[in-house]
């Protein structure tokens, strides 16, 4: 009595899945165009990182002391020029350029004209789009279009800029120290950006000497420091000096500060200073809150130094503060001091 029963519910079954069979198989289909839109999406992500970075890269080229603007955002939109979605190269989007706050949030593309606040970064935004208007069309469908959907439209925005580092990677530091109140000193924190302050009988940057025996008021101008390693070597030094930081340093690491009688110290930085062949002309180095030499003291931030000569005799370095360094392979967001990072992306 109970076969005729199982008999019909299988039947039943078999029409259930007829019925449902080219639903599920479109659900699939439907899946497979999701998948494809994704992709299309990463596509133009990776195209607006590109144009965005490759722009960002223009603001400064270590002689302009304010950002290249117009040069910035023509190099992004050139770049963009340079990708492809779909197969297909691009051939529009949409730049602007202005400050991007590295902490503030919500965080949006401060359009100029305006005045920077600290934590304030020169960056530019890309927006690429495919739709009807943009790009050869929308991204179409395969197998949505059963359902109605022929195309959709798809599209991806960056932001790229430059900030000081927090860190900074090897090779890239001089082992000499300098003290907060040096850059309060000669340091424009006002100036937007910040920079040098210029002496009024020359219109340049002030020049002062570094060494163990220079002060300026009540504050000691700078010392040699063998950075990580506790030593007061000057072999050590000069090692440093030739090759620069063989690990990476951050911002809130110790360092150890001697004090520099060695006139072989002097006589090395003579021979790759601006007197010299200029390897060491603009160099990045720490600076503390305040030196205290055979101790260790916390880097507040990384500055960029311009060195003009050294004395070999009088033991001292010749030099002014700068915003022209070469730009280390950085990380993180620290203190303008005259340094920037690399282009990186922002959002």
């Amino acid at each position: 009595m109970n076969a005729r029963p199982m008999h019909a519910q299988r039947g039943s079954v078999s029409l259930m899945v007829a019925f449902l069979l080219p639903i599920f198989l479109g659900l699939a289909a439907f899946a497979i165009d999701i998948v494809y839109l994704q992709v299309a999406r990463n596509e133009l992500q990776n195209d607006a990182d590109a144009a965005a970075l490759a722009g960002a890269g223009y603001f400064f080229d270590g002689t302009n002391a304010t950002p290249r603007w117009t040069l910035a955002e023509q190099k992004a939109h050139d770049a963009i020029g340079f990708n492809a979605a779909t197969g297909k190269t691009l051939q529009s989007g949409t730049v602007a350029s202005g400050y991007w706050n590295l902490v503030d949030t919500p965080k949006v593309l401060q359009a100029l004209p305006m005045v920077p606040k600290a934590y304030d970064a020169p960056a530019v935004k890309v927006t690429v789009v495919k739709d009807a208007n943009h790009n050869d069309g929308e991204v179409r469908t395969f197998f949505a279009r059963y359902w109605g959907i022929l195309s959709r439209p798809v599209q991806a925005s960056a932001v790229a800029g430059l900030s000081s580092p927090d860190t900074v990677k090897p090779g890239s530091v001089f082992p000499m120290v300098i003290a907060q109140c040096m850059y309060d000193t000669y340091w424009d924190f006002s100036a937007i950006p910040g920079g040098p302050k210029l002496d009024p009988t020359t219109g340049k940057p002030y020049v002062f000497k570094l060494g163990t025996d220079y002060k300026y008021a009540t504050c000691s101008s700078g010392e040699w420091t063998s950075l990580l390693q506790d030593s007061n070597s000057a072999d050590a030094i000069n090692t440093l000096i030739i090759d620069g930081n063989p690990v990476s340093l951050s911002i809130d690491q110790a360092i150890w500060v001697q004090t520099g009688v060695k006139a072989k110290l002097y006589q090395t930085t003579h021979d790759c200073s601006a007197a010299g062949d200029k390897s060491c002309e603009y160099v990045i180095i720490p600076t503390v809150s305040q030196i205290d030499t055979h101790t260790r003291s916390a880097i507040i931030a990384f500055a960029c130094l311009h060195i003009l000569d050294a004395n070999n005799g009088q033991k001292y370095i010749l030099a002014e503060m700068s915003s022209k360094c070469v730009a280390p392979w950085g990380s993180g967001v620290g203190p303008n001091y005259g340094v920037v990072s690399p282009p990186r992306l922002f959002q």
